[in-house]
């Protein structure tokens, strides 16, 4: 499981992605790896439905092609 969180603020969901980290395995689920985008709105082009910002959109496309499931 790749687990994703955002948020308007800084942390981007931090901690519901901290919380789901714990809770899901207990269910079954295996963990692969996690990724939050921070400040939602600066950091997301909601026309084009991308993330606007390169570091943040190279750091979620380099651990989509790292992920084995």
């Amino acid at each position: 499981m790749l687990l994703l969180a955002t948020s308007p603020g800084a942390r981007g969901g931090a901690s519901v992605l901290e919380i789901a980290k714990t809770a899901f395995p207990r269910y079954g689920a295996d963990i692969k790896a996690t990724f939050s985008l921070p400040s939602f709105n600066a950091n997301f082009d909601i026309e084009k439905l991308e993330i606007s910002n390169s570091e943040l959109d190279n750091r979620l496309k380099e651990i989509v092609k790292n992920v084995q499931f």
